[in-house]
């Protein structure tokens, strides 16, 4: 008998299921019509927030939230002359990265590197709140917070200090609302700008591409994987013996062991313009060091490199193959008897190493529309 308190639940739930009990139900509406018609004014939001919770039990804190710092990440008052927004640089459908070498800031100006695409991780937050992580693509900053902060502030991108921005949009009535259910206060603080933001982007996840889905499906790496193609399973072959050993981060389920490199220099140059991790660091082994990138939804995020100097992966895949340049910082994976690796790639291994990088795109991610610009 121990068990018969689960009756009266099971009978309950038993007669509300039956159509008489639709008709009972109370519809809880999320936002007042009030708020629901002031929001709808400037913004394309659901009745309901998009649930981001990364977990299975529904998370409202974190919906209202990431919904903040939505709408943030998309809103070009946060530039000095409304020109720009983060997703100015980062865009959704470019797995939140940019299509040209260097993009648009304030006033016409150009940022001083590549933008790095966010959407190129399992997790975003997995990835951010790793100790190891580092940002920019000299690695200068180890935490979102610090990231955000001067990635807002440079003059060349954002150009605004976040005081500014809290004064600039105090009085947006959008804003009011969203803050309220987000942190149960009206006032946007500078605090709460980086808080929304950071929940925004750590919400950011892909895993959902053919890659995802074979790896799933088979758990030995070196095995011919049924849900790709024979010039697919060959390039994956050929990353497992070249490749991964720099870019085993976010795959995983192809590295027989993780190498955690963060930060290289591959040999684009004998003498560097950019001194990468250099530029604050006087180490002479800091000297163009740059950023190892995650591979994931790699197909859309060209160009390729800091400078993005490489519009194609045939490009990125020929460096590789016959040009890595012997700097002194060149690592050592990169070498072979002291001097610069020449892989030596054939055409038909080339294209089967394009076609298994092209796996890992995840369609689905780019076109999420809890990721997409509320103001349009």
């Amino acid at each position: 008998m121990k068990n018969s308190y689960l009756i009266p639940v099971l009978l309950f739930g038993l007669i509300c299921a039956l159509p008489s009990c639709e008709a009972d139900k109370v519809s809880i509406k999320y936002y007042s019509e009030e708020e629901y018609e002031t929001l709808t004014a400037s913004l394309n939001l659901p009745e309901n927030p998009f649930s981001y919770s990364t977990s299975f039990v529904p998370d409202h804190r974190t919906d209202a939230v990431a919904t903040l710092g939505r709408v943030l990440f998309y809103d070009k008052n946060l530039s000095k002359d409304n020109s720009v927004s983060c997703a100015s640089c980062h865009k959704q459908n470019l797995a939140f990265a940019d299509d040209v070498p260097f993009s648009q800031g304030i006033e016409g100006r150009s940022t001083a590197r590549n933008s790095i695409a966010l959407g190129v991780f399992r997790s975003f937050s997995e990835y951010s709140n790793d100790p190891g992580t580092t940002l920019f693509w000299d690695g200068r900053v180890d935490n979102l917070h610090d990231q955000m902060i001067e990635t807002i502030a440079n003059p060349n991108e954002m150009g605004m200090e976040l005081h500014e921005i809290k004064e600039k949009i105090k009085d947006l009535e959008y804003y009011k609302i969203l803050t309220l259910k987000a942190f149960n206060t009206e006032v946007l603080s500078e605090s709460l700008i980086l808080f929304s933001l950071e929940g925004f982007m750590n919400s950011i996840n892909s895993s959902r591409s053919k890659f995802d889905n074979a790896a799933r499906s088979s758990f030995i790496p070196e095995a011919n994987w049924d849900l790709l193609t024979d010039a697919e399973n060959e390039g994956k072959q050929l990353f497992i013996n070249h490749c991964q050993n720099c870019h085993s981060n976010g795959l995983e389920e192809i590295s027989s062991f993780f190498n955690d490199i963060r930060s290289a220099n591959n040999g684009l140059d004998l003498v560097y313009t950019d001194k990468g991790a250099g530029e604050f660091d006087n180490s002479p082994d800091a000297l163009a060091i740059f950023k190892v990138p995650s591979l994931r939804n790699i197909e859309l995020s060209a160009p390729y490199m800091h400078d993005g100097r490489f519009a194609t992966l045939e490009d990125v895949i020929d460096f590789y193959s016959e040009g890595i340049q012997g700097h002194v910082n060149l690592h050592p994976f990169l070498k072979e008897n002291g001097h610069p690796k020449r892989f030596n790639f054939t055409e038909t291994e080339k294209e089967a190493l394009i076609q298994f990088l092209k796996t890992l795109t995840d369609t689905k991610m780019v076109t999420e529309a809890k990721w997409s610009d509320p103001f349009i």
